[in-house]
């Protein structure tokens, strides 16, 4: 690897222009090597680990972002597609991000990442006190020797890693940060980029940096991170509920339900309607009306992340089946609720499914939906589905006048796999039961209850 110490801007531009096709770069505020003496430049995964729940969670939203935006199979996207999103949005992968771009990795090289975890008291629409914990991120110049990364596109493909160009990822309108930073990912990785891929290493004055960049175009951190008016996906991953934190006292706290860095996070003192604070509430305990078709059917609760393990496999539903011929219908409801990206109804979540026996071998799955303005429940209901034949122990999808219009096929297919997660937690002895209409999965702590 070049080791080359740059002095003026001039020396920076005749260098980077030996590289203008065929080389990667990516900039950093200090210089780290491995146990060996080389360059290290690590996964972000092998930096901070792995939790499982939560990789689930931005996967599905960054899937379910990725179709709704850009037209793609949810059960198809691509791995690089998917972790660009985690990537770049605030979650860990197994890929390094470089860019296309010298005046972008010039940026990061002279801008040093802090973060802050800022608690701001609100107020939720209804005036009532909420203390909210949000990710606060930055970037502020160094003001010391910034270091660039020059790889080698041909090292990487000799040594069997691809380059996912991120600026080929379809959008429709919106200003998006991958796009905007002219990403490129290398992996998948076991730890991070291999040093014989650097073929060159700049130590270079933060000034000539700042003037590099700058005569480039970029002037403030929203150049580089857009806004979440701007970026499209941003916004939607800003628009999932918050959580409750259990912490004691008058004033609730909460989360968000995706940690993220927020470069634009600002006090508002009064929250919309639109900012759903959720704490767990489950339906099969304040059941309500008993005329209600959900009053006398029998309530599987189960986890939230239930609904992230989903899959388009074919299955069996020999227990399901079990359940309907003693019942009309049941519910399996979730801990959580999910935000359905295309979904244009304010405060509007699904909460789970809703399985009722039309005819003898005609059953229809529908999802339970729960309105939630601020921390107010102020509607719980059923939508329509999609209809199926009971096929034995399979079940077929068939047409039906009263299924639903939408042409969302995703928000369907995944109510539908819920009923593999009940069916093989039933199979498997997990589900245990609290009364005469209520189980629960062995995962779900059943505690004190919102009435």
């Amino acid at each position: 690897m070049e080791e080359v110490i740059i002095k003026t801007l001039a020396e920076l531009e005749s260098y980077f222009s030996k590289y203008s096709n065929g080389y990667l770069f990516r900039g950093q505020t200090d210089h780290y090597l491995d146990s060996n003496g080389k360059v290290s430049i690590p996964t972000s995964f092998s930096r901070h680990g792995c939790i499982p729940p939560l990789m689930f969670k931005w996967v599905h939203y960054s899937n379910a972002i990725i179709r709704a935006f850009g037209g793609r199979d949810y059960h198809n996207i691509s791995l690089e597609s998917s972790q660009a999103i985690l990537q770049h949005y605030g979650w860990r992968s197994f890929f390094v991000d470089l860019t296309k771009s010298a005046h972008l990795a010039c940026w990061f090289a002279a801008n040093k990442y802090e973060e802050r975890k800022t608690i701001n008291m609100c107020e939720d629409f209804e005036e009532n006190p909420v203390m909210l914990v949000q990710k606060e991120s930055l970037y502020t110049e160094t003001n010391q020797q910034g270091h660039i990364y020059i790889i080698d596109v041909l090292a990487l493909e000799s040594l069997n890693l691809k380059v996912h160009d991120l600026t080929e990822i379809d959008s429709e309108g919106g200003t998006l940060r991958f796009h905007v930073q002219e990403a490129c990912l290398v992996g998948n990785l076991k730890n991070g980029l291999p040093h014989q891929s650097v073929i060159a290493h700049l130590e270079v004055n933060h000034q000539i940096l700042v003037d590099y960049y700058r005569k480039n175009g970029i002037k403030t951190t929203s150049d580089v991170f857009p806004d979440r008016k701007k970026d499209f996906i941003l916004q939607s991953l800003l628009n999932i509920p918050w959580y409750r934190i259990p912490i004691e006292g008058s004033i609730p706290w909460y989360r968000r339900g995706l940690e993220l860095p927020e470069y634009d996070a600002r006090f508002i003192k009064h929250l919309s309607p639109k900012t759903t604070l959720y704490n767990e509430y489950w339906i099969a305990d304040n059941r309500g009306d008993p005329d209600s078709p959900l009053y006398d059917i029998p309530f599987y609760k189960i986890s939230e992340q239930a609904y992230y393990a989903n899959t388009n496999e074919n299955f069996t539903l020999a227990e399901i089946n079990k359940i309907l011929k003693v019942h009309k219908g049941f519910v399996i409801e979730l801990s959580g609720l999910i935000n359905i990206v295309e979904l244009s109804v304010d405060y509007e979540y699904e909460k789970g499914v809703f399985v009722e026996k039309i005819s003898d071998d005609i059953v229809e799955v529908s999802g339970l939906i729960i309105k939630h303005p601020g921390q107010t429940i102020s509607g719980i209901g059923v939508v329509k589905g999609w209809h199926y034949r009971i096929d034995g122990n399979k079940w077929t999808r068939i047409e039906h006048p009263d299924q639903c219009p939408c042409n969302n096929t995703l928000r369907h297919e995944l109510q539908f796999s819920l009923l593999h997660i009940l069916n093989e937690s039933i199979k498997d002895k997990r589900i245990v039961i609290e009364d005469t209409l209520n189980y629960s999965h062995k995962d779900i702590e059943v505690g004190k209850r919102r009435t």
